[in-house]
């Protein structure tokens, strides 16, 4: 079987166990400092302002829309292109999802699109910044204040990235953050609102602070979820267990990746694990973690125009953008190729782990059936896929993602020869 490389990479902290054991052996791994030592230093990363943990990103914009008060069956304004529990902790909210349209250049919300979709009963809109790359939210931001809308920015994929020399989660009202295992901060599942507002701040820190802690069993499970997910990415035990499934699979035009994927359902009543709070271990993480954030964002990014300067002319490949006033961190690096099922075809069997970007078109779910929208730039984002580019890469490994794909996707560009990746 062939060397495989995984699309996916966890950010690891280098003595994550010491870390674990520590707090074991202080009694800490529950309760303890390291949540309000991490709060804080989250807070001055993003200027300022508030932070307040949480045990999921999801339950995270719950307490957000919570403490905003919005009147019951108010509508919010999501991108059709986002990640369908969003929406859903809307719904569990009380509130009322609406959809407006992507631009499949950039994969965010269309601000056109966002101003359609507005009526007298809108009182929020959440720009989603996918995949790392920040909204237009000069844009957003006009038109939110024009109709007196609250914008909750969805950062689950985009800590570190910047719009206009400011960090992302700091333009609008309120921000959610998640750190889950593939996220740019791993604290092995969790999340964090985020304001600057003072009010505010305390309402969703009162709800969250409510809740119950985990147990320590819990705890210790995610751990060792965590560490066996990073286990799986790893090559040599990716190749020998996940990828012969995908490479099969590749010759029954089947989508085994798809069984992974959390299942698409209503979310009232709150599943277990949800209403607790984030546990002192995972803000220890979380804190280590922050000071190795920079490196593996200037990492991926370096990866990225490798990538991007490998795979430049390849006929019909469209190269993810990333406009002048913004920086992308590319949580995922997605592509459109000519011809995508037999470029993915074609890659699975030369070792490639690409697929499509897991993101939802939400107004075409059955969960959101009363909130049908046309939106052809979201479904236009179907034909995309993504490329491994992640920190954890080495740069022989990179040489060979680009390799395998210019092999599927076509001849190899012509002209100066990339340059080797660090």
């Amino acid at each position: 079987m062939l060397s495989a490389i995984s699309r996916y990479g966890a950010r690891w902290v280098p003595h994550a166990d010491a870390i674990v054991e520590n707090c074991r052996s202080r009694g800490q791994l529950i309760e303890g400092p390291a949540i309000a030592a991490f709060e804080d230093a989250l807070a001055e990363r993003l200027g300022g302002g508030h932070v307040i943990t949480a045990s999921r990103g999801r339950m995270a914009f719950y307490y957000i829309l919570k403490a905003l008060d919005l009147p019951p069956g108010a509508e919010i304004v999501f991108p059709a292109l986002t990640f369908w529990v969003v929406p859903e902790m809307a719904r569990v909210a009380g509130l009322r999802p609406v959809f407006a349209d992507v631009d499949p250049v950039t994969f965010n919300l269309d601000p056109a699109a966002l101003e359609r979709a507005i009526t007298p009963a809108t009182r929020a809109v959440v720009p989603t910044h996918i995949y790392g790359l920040p909204c237009d939210m000069h844009e957003v931001l006009s038109i939110a204040r024009r109709h007196h809308l609250a914008v909750i920015e969805d950062c689950a994929h985009a800590l570190g990235a910047t719009y206009r020399g400011n960090p992302v989660g700091a333009l609008g009202d309120a921000a959610l953050f998640s750190f889950q295992v593939l996220k740019p901060l791993n604290t092995y599942g969790g999340g964090a609102a985020y304001t600057r507002h003072d009010g505010l701040g305390r309402r969703i820190a009162a709800l969250a602070r409510a809740e119950p802690w985990p147990s320590e069993d819990r705890v210790l499970h995610r751990i060792r979820a965590a560490r066996l997910e990073r286990a799986l990415m790893r090559p040599r035990l990716f190749s020998t267990t996940i990828f012969p499934i995908l490479w099969a699979a590749s010759f029954l035009h089947a989508r085994p990746d798809v069984y992974l994927w959390e299942k698409v359902r209503p979310l009232w009543p709150l599943p277990e694990g949800y209403a607790e709070r984030y546990s002192n271990v995972q803000a220890a993480i979380g804190l280590a973690a922050l000071d190795f954030l920079d490196e593996w964002t200037d990492q991926t990014r370096a990866h990225a125009r490798f990538m991007s300067f490998a795979l430049a002319g390849l006929d019909g490949l469209a190269l993810p953008p990333e406009p002048d006033d913004r920086v992308h961190v590319y949580y995922q690096y997605c592509v459109y190729p000519h011809d995508r099922e037999g470029v993915v075809r074609r890659s699975l069997r030369n070792g490639l782990d690409v697929e499509y970007h897991h993101m939802d078109v939400c107004p075409e779910l059955p969960l959101f059936s009363a909130a049908r929208a046309d939106v052809p730039g979201a479904r236009r984002t179907r034909e995309a896929l993504q490329l491994p580019i992640h920190a954890g890469l080495s740069g022989a490994d990179l040489e060979r993602v680009a390799r395998r794909f210019r092999r599927a996707a076509g001849p190899a560009p012509v002209g100066q020869a990339a340059p080797r990746p660090a």
